[in-house]
C-alpha cells in the first residue's frame, strides 16, 4: 500500500475515533483529511463522501446530508471531466468546486502522488 492510501486509512481511523467519542470537531477534521487524501482516486474518493453521508445521517444534519447526496452525484463525473478541487474538504461548508490550499504535511504526499 502507498504512502498515500496509509494516511487516508490513518485519517479515516483517528475520525472513526473521534466519532466514538462524540468529537464533532476531530471527526470533521480528520474526515476532511481523508476526503483530500482520496482525491486522486475516484473509488476512495466516492467512499469517503459516503462516510461523510453516513456521518451526516448519524448526526440528523439535513443540510450536510443533501450536501453529500450532491457530491454523491458529482464525484464520477467530476473525475471524468478532470473537475476535482484540489484541497477540497468535501464537507458542504464548502463549496463544491472551491480550490483550498493544501495542508502542509499532506504536499509531499499528495504531489509525489500526481506525478
Amino acid at each position: 500500500m502507498d504512502k498515500l492510501n496509509q494516511l487516508m486509512k490513518f485519517e479515516i481511523s483517528k475520525f472513526k475515533s473521534a466519532q466514538a467519542i462524540g468529537d464533532h470537531q476531530a471527526s470533521f477534521h480528520h474526515l476532511g483529511r481523508a476526503h483530500v487524501l482520496s482525491q486522486s482516486s475516484p473509488s476512495n474518493h466516492l467512499f469517503i463522501h459516503w462516510l461523510m453521508f453516513r456521518y451526516a445521517i448519524g448526526r440528523k444534519d439535513y443540510k450536510e446530508i443533501l450536501g453529500q447526496v450532491l457530491r454523491l452525484l458529482v464525484t464520477i463525473p467530476g473525475h471524468l471531466l478532470g473537475r476535482v478541487p484540489v484541497g477540497n474538504i468535501g464537507w458542504s461548508t464548502v463549496g463544491l468546486i472551491e480550490h483550498l490550499p493544501l495542508p502542509e504535511d499532506l504536499k509531499e504526499v499528495i504531489n509525489k502522488h500526481a506525478r
